[in-house]
């Protein structure tokens, strides 16, 4: 059976609490609770959240809003923010409302109530002050369900004695939390008295009302502080209905940071570091997580480093993680090594250091426990972002999939392995069928392929269709042909319609779209003479490794990733210039370079290629792809962690 890993698969230790994503940040001013590091990693994961909240603007009431949402929607979204005990313990401390005689909850609403009744009144702090009616309501939800759903279950005894002292019996404090859908529903009355089945046993059973157990080290929240902060936020005079809608009139349009924007709110981090594992707990072994199942690039690591570790006869198994509904996840060729367990002591985490961190808020940081945390993280470009440096406190090792990649990494805080990755063909299965890919049978043609779940401006693809044109247009009769084979065709994309355009100038231009399984790709790719790419920055480059292994010919920019196994003279490698990334061309790269590629080079490249005799036979340095050859190197560097940690 198929195993995929969740969130029960782990459980936190005390040794996390210290992990810098569970320290709280200074900030210049006062709030319910601390912020805490963890909550600034969840902003910068999701864009929406930053125009929502746009913390760099380092107003208090726009801190207060996001707080209220990391404690009514992020608790529920992020394991790791239910993870935080000192978080826990000042969210279940007493808020002292305003006085209003109509509420029936007197001193019983704690800091999570209050910020959780913020989010639910829309983030209109005033109405919640205001309204008894809306109060009500927060309370009678967070007693309901709000316990559960914000994992705060636990009834301080502060709290169950100001309940006794509101309420004239028990029977009359579950009695208002019962709706009329209660009533009705199969079980439904049943469901609120299970809820509250804590406070129902201790009822009149509370020996010291009075005390609870206060956080050590922390900023004491106590009830007049919180008075004096929310008296802050009061209007002068309450006018519930006026003073909301001039809060109203005041909401903009919030813009989303720029990227020195976000890079000033992330250096609020504090600047702990994650203490390093120093002894291995578990048997000598692999767990490899990252997307086994998936049917993208990232995924066949996954496959190729399972099928390099068995050869290497190093132990290990392989813990799927799902990549999103927008991936086809029907590769089950690595079903036989999956598990649900982490049973080794070295974890392997094939995913980008923001989808491992992103992971981590989820799933919370209990995979690290007790484990020696390798990132193989792919990147492109040839710096690894300012604001994504806090990641590198998630892993003990980085590899590098090239030695660009990890010279990308040469800041990070641990050790640092150019690492090779694997690609294996069985090339005696792939066959060439020009007729069922409706190609012409005697031209040459060219291929390259991409995914529009990557982005363009990095693939290129329009510089291909370009420098083919610009080598063959004056020549209608020449018999050669560019096949694009795109994969998640979304035409209403922006970036597809100048694409689109120039793939109509040509008759010549063929277009494969759609989802295409693995040996499918393979048999494109072999139906074809030559692959081109004019990326502006690799990581590694697996298409172009498959093309030498294919035995195609292979033009391709001369700079990134690829370099590992195009720097020789069976590679058509095309001149460039370095350019600085424009505002929005690539996640997090501004202030960083890529390469332009010269596509007049490329042009006379694909001339070349099309007018010389076709090689079947091409000094290629296939034999570093091999699975047998990385499994050794793979084996040689984990036995020298085990050696060290033993």
């Amino acid at each position: 059976m198929s195993k995929t890993v969740t969130a029960e698969n782990f459980h936190i230790s005390i040794d996390d609490q210290e992990h810098p994503y569970c320290q709280p940040v200074e900030l210049p001013f006062t709030l319910p609770t601390r912020l805490y590091a963890g909550m600034l990693v969840v902003w910068l994961l999701r864009p929406a959240l930053q125009k929502r909240f746009p913390l760099h603007q380092f107003k208090p009431s726009t801190y207060l809003e996001f707080l209220a949402w990391c404690t009514y929607i992020g608790r529920r979204q992020y394991a790791l923010l239910r993870e935080i005990e000192a978080w826990n313990l000042e969210l279940m401390q007493p808020l002292e409302m305003p006085l209003n005689k109509d509420c029936p909850w007197g001193r019983s609403y704690t800091v999570a109530m209050y910020l959780s009744g913020i989010a639910r009144s829309k983030y209109w702090n005033g109405q919640l002050l205001a309204s008894t009616k809306m109060r009500h309501r927060v309370a009678r939800w967070y007693f309901r369900d709000g316990r559960e759903l914000l994992g705060l279950k636990r009834c301080p005894p502060w709290q169950q004695a100001a309940l006794e002292n509101n309420f004239i019996s028990v029977d009359a404090f579950t009695k208002t939390l019962i709706l009329p859908k209660d009533v009705n529903a199969p079980e439904g009355e049943y469901r609120i008295h299970q809820n509250v089945e804590d406070i129902q046993q201790a009822w009149g059973g509370v020996s010291d009302k009075t005390s609870d157990t206060r956080p050590t080290n922390i900023l004491p929240v106590n009830s007049s502080h919180v008075s004096q902060y929310i008296a802050a936020f009061l209007p002068v005079e309450v006018n519930e209905v006026s003073w909301l809608m001039s809060e109203l009139r005041k909401r903009l349009p919030s813009r989303k940071p720029n990227h020195s924007e976000v890079i000033q709110v992330m250096a609020l981090l504090p600047k702990t570091t994650r203490k390093p594992c120093t002894k291995l707990e578990k048997p000598f072994g692999v767990n490899l997580i990252g997307y086994a199942r998936g049917e993208l690039g990232i995924g066949e690591d996954v496959r190729m480093l399972a099928a390099s570790l068995e050869s290497a006869d190093v132990p290990f198994n392989v813990i799927n993680v799902e990549p999103g509904a927008n991936v086809s996840q029907k590769d089950t060729s690595a079903e036989h090594w999956m598990a649900e367990s982490f049973d080794y002591a070295i974890n392997i985490f094939c995913m980008t250091g923001i989808e491992m961190s992103r992971m981590s808020m989820e799933k919370g940081l209990g995979w690290l426990n007790g484990h020696y945390n390798i990132g193989l993280w792919p990147w492109e470009l040839p710096a690894w972002p300012a604001a994504w440096h806090h990641a590198w406190h998630l892993v003990d090792e980085l590899w590098g999939i090239s030695h660009y990649t990890a010279n990308a990494y040469s800041a990070a805080p641990v050790p640092v392995k150019p690492m090779p990755l694997p690609v294996e063909i069985n090339t005696s299965e792939v066959i060439a069928d020009r007729q069922k890919w409706k190609l012409p049978t005697e031209d040459y043609l060219f291929v390259f392929s991409f995914d529009m779940n990557s982005t363009l401006t990095r693939k290129n693809p329009i510089a291909i269709v370009e420098a083919f044109l610009y080598a063959f247009a004056s020549q209608p009769e020449k018999r050669v042909g560019l096949v694009i084979k795109v994969s998640h065709l979304n035409k209403k994309h922006p970036t597809w319609k100048p694409l689109e355009k120039l793939l109509n100038q040509d008759p010549r231009l063929y277009l494969v779209s759609g989802e295409l399984r693995k040996p499918d790709v393979l048999s494109l790719y072999k139906s074809c003479d030559c692959f081109v790419s004019l990326h502006r920055a690799e990581g590694f480059g697996r298409g172009l490794a498959e093309a030498q292994l294919l035995g195609l010919d292979l033009i391709a920019t001369g700079y990134s990733g690829n370099m590992e196994f195009c720097a020789n003279n069976a590679t058509h490698t095309v001149d460039y210039q370095l350019v600085s990334l424009k505002a929005g061309e690539y996640f997090y790269g501004e202030g960083q370079q890529w390469a332009e590629p010269n596509i007049q080079h490329a042009a006379k490249l694909m001339q070349a290629c099309a007018t010389k005799v076709r090689n079947p036979e091409h000094d290629y340095p296939v034999a570093r792809f091999g699975p047998r050859y990385c499994g050794e190197v793979y084996r040689e560097r984990l036995q020298e962690i085990a050696r060290f940690l033993n």
